[in-house]
């Protein structure tokens, strides 16, 4: 494979922490320090558009499409409601603290969020946010949420080395994992296989089979420091890794190979890369240098 930069997006003032999917096709969001919602249109890199400036880092983004809002966590821990065909904030809540880091939606209808005070949110979502339960789980942040394919399971990345396995429907935990020391930032299922990868401080990678009571499968060692985000490309075929030391990389999502680094010689970051994001075919990285990369991914493989 020879990636290639298709496109570069420049005009926030602070990192980039969060990328999402945009309200119309080939569009997308980006947000960070600066507190600005940007949207983007991935064939003209040039006039991105402020969607909403919520006076604080943002860093999670979640476009509902179904109903045009956008869900917006911030530094503080505080939840924005933006309604895009209004293009305005209809709703703030201030539920949890230090930080909210991400967000995701689960059956029903429901957002779950997890926060930097260690404590996992459960809202209804629609027509407006109302808070049904918060559940302590740690002490430490709580960094990445993710829901396997059948939205039953739901994994949270903790700050104390642990993914907690919860089922969506009461939020019961089912497994507790010892992942990574120094603490767990992400997490993803796979598409179509009983797979869940996560990532954390320690730059490994770790795969449990979810038919075998999270069995740990295998773990490599990634990144040479903090892996913040990761994501399956379409299909489940590739797997996108962004890191604290300035490289994204694509993996075999079947064994774990390495397939690409998407570093700075190659087009990629001067610092930190801390969000992912596939627009189809399309890798999205962003980092520390305020800058937001596509990726056009050839095909002629190569290595690390």
């Amino acid at each position: 494979m020879s990636p290639s930069v298709l496109a570069r997006f420049t005009g926030h003032t602070g990192a980039v922490y969060a990328l999402a999917e945009g309200p119309r096709p080939g569009t997308f969001l980006s947000a960070g320090g600066d507190g600005h919602v940007v949207e983007w249109d991935l064939a003209r890199p040039d006039t991105g558009q402020a969607l909403v400036n919520v006076g604080l880092p943002v860093y999670s983004l979640l476009y509902a499409g179904t109903d045009r809002q956008l869900l917006i966590g911030d530094a503080n821990g505080n939840l924005h409601r933006v309604d895009l065909a209004l293009r305005a904030e209809v709703q703030v809540l201030q539920v949890l603290q230090r930080g909210l880091y991400a967000q995701t939606l689960l059956p029903g209808g429901r957002l779950v969020c997890a926060a930097g005070d260690g404590r996992l949110a459960c809202f209804a979502h629609s027509p407006s946010l109302a808070v049904e339960r918060q559940i302590p789980l740690c002490d430490a942040k709580l960094r990445g949420l993710a829901v396997n394919a059948e939205g039953t399971l739901l994994a949270v990345a903790a700050g104390d080395g642990t993914v907690r396995v919860l089922e969506t429907t009461h939020l019961n935990e089912l497994h507790t994992l010892q992942a990574h020391e120094g603490g767990a930032l992400c997490a993803a299922f796979h598409p179509t296989k009983p797979v869940l990868v996560t990532g954390g401080k320690d730059g490994h990678l770790r795969i449990w089979s979810t038919t075998e009571a999270f069995r740990p499968v295998l773990a490599i060692p990634a990144h040479k420091a903090a892996i913040y985000q990761l994501a399956f490309g379409p299909g489940g075929a590739l797997l996108a890794t962004a890191g604290r030391d300035k490289h994204a990389k694509l993996w075999d999502a079947a064994t774990l190979a390495p397939v690409a680094r998407l570093d700075r010689p190659a087009g990629g970051h001067q610092h930190s890369v801390n969000a992912l994001h596939w627009l189809g075919e399309v890798l999205l990285t962003a980092g520390d240098d305020r800058t937001i990369v596509a990726w056009n991914l050839g095909s002629d493989a190569t290595g690390t």
